[in-house]
């Protein structure tokens, strides 16, 4: 048996080979690679939509999963390897969640599997949802060119298909003479609750530094009303994984699943490292550190880099083609496409190398930067190794005066469920928790003037969110700004929350009214209508009036906001002294009694004068759990936050002081599209 802390390969382990082979050389070196996941099993499992849709899915194959002690609790390898053989060993009906197997140097826990015979039920339950018209066994969603030599799996479901693939690999080896079948549980995003409450239904515990989900007394199966998960079998499609298609990896070329699962086994036992090719892909790669950073930890990154390239550290600290902003180009990946052309650092790539063959956004084209020109204005930068930020003031000016004031900036947290919180809700529906709100005034006065957070455990927030924010903004006609397309998704879908005929709160119609006024929407899946006081979207505004090579190519609000600090003395003078911003003083504050946004010891970054959420992890950190989530760029910190104080025992004051961090992070959201404005404004 294998002792727990043996080199196996693991489900989860396969899947980061899948993303890039060389990766499997260093996970798990924290001491000697710089590694930006974060390391707290606890707070990642907070950041995950479906951390109950696990526990959910053992009340469907039994009525008390705790009491009829389904879940194999051991950690440790040989120990839970050998609890799962002696379960099986059961004569009749055998259900078991984490079951462990083990085939060579593979192993795996399955969320759950049941054993009738010789036929035993894979279940892998995914956080992932759809949508439930979708026939058991029919696998068109899961392919891309169906019945086309060129079939394969559609990319957003590669790493959910080859993990049960894995699994099913795996069990089919290490129980010879059992029948596999595999199955995808997941939310069924057309079915609704039956009953209220059922997201309180299953807490989320800390367990010795992990995260288990525990369900509240005495709960059975009989006690959440109807199904809203379902399964879909895919012994099919995983036959085609197995035998048709080849492991989508730039390992190689034509390589089967049988062939590439040995070969990640066997690097990963003998510690081996194998370089991948470089790529786009590398621009996530959390095995990154800055060169002649002051940790002395070694970038995975640049060891691939220098491995494919041949170029020094010196021509690795320049600017590598993964800055270039690749936004606003379709489908294509203008960054891949130069660096399979040999082309690495930004000064070296020419206009026709990232031109677009077609132009017909120009018959759209609004005032300011059109995409080639924004990225030719950062290639430029940095072949004249010129650091000034490009800002168009004559083309602002005219954006300006279509503004009425007072200028109203908002901002949202948000979350989803994929438990709903009320009966008649759906897996998944997005809750609006928090948002923040600052005014400009005509004559530059500036207030934090409103602020919304539910932290109620239970208490479903949206309609009374639309309600603070209508009357925030209600006093006026005064210009509303966003920052990118967040806050006007979520208004559309609490919109058609509202609209739903089970609806029966008094002032939806109010409501439904109000968030027309300030949003875009679709109005019958093609044309756009859009109220008379549609938000004003910052971020466009940047993209067409502004850029800094400080930022590197983002366009974040958290890379945004310092870059601007740096290019304006108006923002440093204002913003960097004592006496200035609080409860009490010029500018009116919620939240902060005397607070200095701009510190030189903080590299003149607000978002570093804030404290932690949570202990030992900073907002970076806790944002980047969510950056491969749909619909958030960031906002990591608050969803963790929201779904530990809703689905965790939380003593008082650590509730409240996490609300008061999430007040403070939420109300520099809104000042720091403040800072923006004025800092145009104020452009010297």
């Amino acid at each position: 048996m294998a002792a727990s802390n043996e080199r196996l390969l693991t489900k989860s382990r396969f899947k980061l080979g899948l993303e890039c082979v060389t990766k499997l050389y260093y996970t798990g070196k924290k001491k000697e690679y710089a590694d930006e996941d974060l390391d707290d099993p606890f707070l990642k499992t907070l950041a995950e939509y479906g951390f109950q849709v696990g526990e959910l899915a053992k009340y469907y194959f039994c009525e008390d999963p705790v009491l009829e002690n389904i879940t194999i609790t051991e950690r440790k390898y040989d120990e839970s390897v050998a609890e799962t053989k002696n379960r099986l060993a059961n004569k009749g009906k055998v259900v078991i969640a984490e079951a462990a197997f083990r085939y060579n140097n593979l192993f795996i826990r399955s969320d759950i599997i049941i054993k009738e015979g010789n036929k035993i039920d894979l279940y892998e339950v995914k956080a992932k949802s759809f949508n439930g018209d979708e026939k058991d066994g029919n696998i068109s969603d899961f392919l891309s060119h169906e019945g086309k030599p060129n079939e394969s799996i559609n990319k957003g479901w590669v790493p959910y298909l080859y993990d049960l693939a894995f699994q099913k690999y795996v069990m089919q080896n290490a129980l010879p003479g059992f029948i596999i079948r595999a199955h995808l549980l997941m939310a069924n995003k057309d079915s609704t609750a039956t009953i209220d409450g059922l997201n309180q239904k299953l807490r989320i515990v800390r367990d010795d530094g992990r995260a288990s989900v525990q369900p509240v007394a005495g709960l059975k199966a009989s006690m959440l009303g109807e199904p809203i998960l379902k399964e879909i079998n895919l012994d099919d499609i995983i036959d085609k994984i197995y035998n048709k298609y080849e492991v989508p990896t730039d390992w190689k070329k034509g390589v089967m699943f049988k062939e590439f699962v040995e070969f990640c086994e066997k690097i990963y036992l003998e510690d081996k490292r194998v370089y991948a090719p470089i790529g786009a892909k590398c621009k996530g790669c959390q095995f990154f550190s800055s060169l002649g950073n002051p940790d002395g930890l070694k970038s995975g990154f640049h060891e691939c880099w220098k491995h494919n390239t041949g170029f020094s550290d010196e021509l690795l600290s320049r600017p590598l083609v993964i800055e270039l902003w690749g936004g606003l180009a379709g489908s294509i990946s203008l960054t891949q496409n130069l660096i399979e052309s040999g082309v690495f650092l930004l000064d070296k790539v020419e206009e026709t190398m990232i031109t677009p063959k077609s132009s017909n956004n120009k018959k759209e084209k609004k005032p300011g930067l059109l995409p080639i020109e924004r990225r030719m204005e950062q290639v430029n930068r940095v072949k004249e190794k010129n650091g000034k930020s490009y800002f168009d003031k004559k083309g602002m000016e005219k954006e300006m005066k279509d503004w009425k004031y007072p200028l109203h900036m908002i901002d949202f947290e948000t979350s989803m469920a994929a438990l709903p919180f009320l009966k008649g809700l759906k897996p998944y529906e997005g809750i609006a928790f928090q948002f923040s709100h600052h005014i400009l005034n005509e004559d530059g006065t500036v207030e934090h003037k409103g602020q919304f957070l539910e932290m109620e455990v239970g208490r479903y927030p949206n309609y009374n969110f639309v309600r603070a924010l209508k009357k925030e903004l209600e006093n006026d006609e005064g210009s509303v700004f966003r920052y990118h397309y967040h806050e006007n998704s979520y208004l559309n879908m609490i919109m058609r929350q509202l609209m739903d005929p089970a609806c029966k709160i008094n002032d939806r119609d109010e409501l439904i009214a109000f968030i027309k006024t300030i949003t875009r929407r679709k109005i019958d899946g093609k044309s756009e209508d859009a109220g008379n006081r549609e938000m004003i979207d910052l971020w466009d505004l940047v993209l067409r009036y502004y850029y800094s090579p400080a930022t590197k190519g983002s366009n974040s609000l958290k890379q945004v906001l310092p870059a601007i600090i740096n290019d304006s003395k108006h923002l440093k003078d204002t913003y960097g002294k004592a006496g200035y911003y609080g409860k009490n003083l010029t500018v009116k504050s919620k939240n902060f009694d005397d607070h200095v946004w701009i510190q030189e010891n903080k590299n003149n970054d607000p978002y570093k004068t804030l404290p932690e959420v949570f202990s030992g992890h900073n907002r970076e950190e806790l944002d980047n759990l969510v950056k491969d989530l749909e619909g958030l760029a960031d906002g990591g910190a608050a969803l963790t936050a929201y779904n530990y104080l809703q689905f965790s025992s939380v003593p008082e004051m650590q509730r409240q002081d996490i609300c008061n961090a999430l007040l403070r992070y939420c109300e520099l959201d809104t000042l720091a599209m403040v800072m923006i404005v004025e800092g145009w404004k104020h452009w010297e």
